[in-house]
Formats: structure tokens, sequence, C-alpha cells
């Protein structure tokens, strides 16, 4: 497999379980007790067994459901590590709201090669903010 078609192929992944993690299914996202994830609210934790159960239980309380895609910003590989750079674009039903809003990630996630298969261990993902004049 090419170094592209690698990109590509995590890529599928991370659109995949950005779909499911906006509509409560965060099982995509467990990750090793070593990883690192800083989420868009802030603050950062590390991975383990719970990572899929905390993040569920977020997305439980912030949101009901959601529809939205990824876009590949930069992606490659080197040794048995790849990196995507990537722009998570989503409209969400927040509890209470009339109609869905924009919740826009700027993410970077680092994936590395155990066993043959290609584990995430980061996940960095905080609000993609429209460019204005400071």
């Amino acid at each position: 497999m090419t170094d592209a078609e690698l990109v590509a192929e995590l890529l599928e992944r991370c659109r995949d379980d950005h779909r499911r993690w906006i509509n409560g299914d965060a099982s995509g996202y467990v990750l090793p007790a070593d990883a690192s994830l800083m989420g868009a609210f802030g603050g950062s934790t590390t991975g383990g067994p719970t990572t899929a159960e905390r993040q569920k239980a977020f997305n439980q309380r912030t949101w009901l459901s959601g529809e939205g895609d990824v876009t590949l910003v930069a992606g490659g590989r080197s040794g048995d590590v790849v990196w995507l750079v990537m722009i998570e674009r989503a409209k969400v039903m927040f509890p209470g709201a009339a109609e869905p809003a924009r919740w826009d990630l700027r993410v970077t996630e680092l994936f590395r090669l155990v066993d043959s298969a290609w584990e995430r261990f980061h996940r960095h993902a905080d609000p993609l903010v429209d460019i204005h004049a400071l």
C-alpha cells in the first residue's frame, strides 16, 4: 500500500468515526492507555479502555445528533507513524435548540503501526473559527 493509499484509508476511518461520534457512538475513539486526547472544549486527558465511554457521556450531555464530514488538509507517513490534519464540519442539534448549529473543528490525529494495525494514539481538536481582522 502506498503512503497516499494509507492516508486515504485512515481518512475514511476518521470520517466514519466522526459521523458515528456526532450521533452518540464513540466506539471509534477507544485509545490506548498511553494516548493523548486534547478535546475541543479544552484540557487534556489520556486514553485507556474508558475513552469511548467518556466521549459518549460527553456527547450525551452536549448534543442530540448531527451530520457532517471530514476534509483532509494534509497528511503523510514517516515510518510507523501517520498524521492527518483535518477539518471536521458538522451540524449538531443541541438540547433545547430549534435548529442544528455548526460544530466545526480543526483536528490533528496521529496513528502508529502496532501488530500490523494502525492505532490512533493522539487526537487534538479545537473549534474552527472564521478568519477575522484582529
